[in-house]
């Protein structure tokens, strides 16, 4: 995937605040199923740890946003003023939940996708195991946006991890025939029960960080958004 070396112009979102210079939406969880069920989308699910990245990576910033819809996905974002939290794992749950969906599972490891697809319905592909390299075969990338596009999914998951999942999407927007597309992370391992969900009581980076002590040098960027906010105002 080629970066973008140019500053794209933001779409207009009247009701997004801005958060370090990205834009995050209000929207509920009714509102946000609402859109999935009658509009064309491309969402992010913006945390704390995105906004981090999209400070030192300006096509991100871009992507996410002028992203049709981006959700606040995280309880650190509280903080800057959004109120309506919507962990990302929880819209693909009620997504699925609805069951009027053809969903297409992209990504992964060890076979998560197929597995995502076999216990709820829906088609899979692993899809690039050098994502994170960017520099992607040609013919691997047009053999999956094929299989999704011949299986015509209404709603398209992809568990690239961030920053790759949304820059995927945003660099095959055009080859994709999917109405909805969506980057989710780690939410597969989740949903198929190899990772544990958090209980109600805990939150749930504390629950991640608890269960994959690995993570705690991605929570340094917690740190530093909270220290961005304070020294921004």
């Amino acid at each position: 995937m080629a970066k973008s070396t140019t500053t794209v112009p933001t779409k207009k979102h009247d009701n997004r605040a801005n958060v370090l210079g990205v834009r995050i939406s209000g929207t509920n969880m009714q509102e946000a199923l609402g859109k999935i069920a009658s509009e064309k989308l491309f969402v992010v699910t913006v945390n704390p740890e995105f906004v981090m990245l999209a400070q030192d990576d300006l096509e991100f910033k871009n992507i996410l946003n002028n992203a049709d819809l981006a959700i606040a996905d995280g309880v650190g974002l509280k903080l800057a003023g959004l109120k309506e939290i919507i962990p990302g794992r929880k819209l693909v749950e009620e997504i699925i939940k609805l069951k009027k969906y053809k969903i297409f599972y992209l990504g992964g490891q060890n076979g998560v996708a197929a597995e995502m697809a076999k216990k709820f319905g829906g088609e899979s592909d692993p899809g690039h195991s050098d994502i994170r390299s960017q520099i992607l075969d040609p013919r691997e990338n047009e053999r999956i946006i094929n299989k999704i596009n011949n299986y015509k999914p209404d709603v398209l998951l992809v568990a690239y991890g961030a920053p790759y999942q949304e820059k995927w999407l945003d660099t095959n927007s055009q080859l994709l025939n999917a109405r909805v597309r969506i980057g989710v992370g780690g939410t597969f391992d989740y949903l198929t029960g190899r990772k544990p969900l958090p209980p109600k009581w805990a939150p749930e980076w504390l629950w991640r960080l608890a269960h994959e002590p690995w993570r705690w040098k991605r929570q340094i960027n917690l740190v530093r958004f909270v220290l961005s906010l304070m020294f921004s105002r």
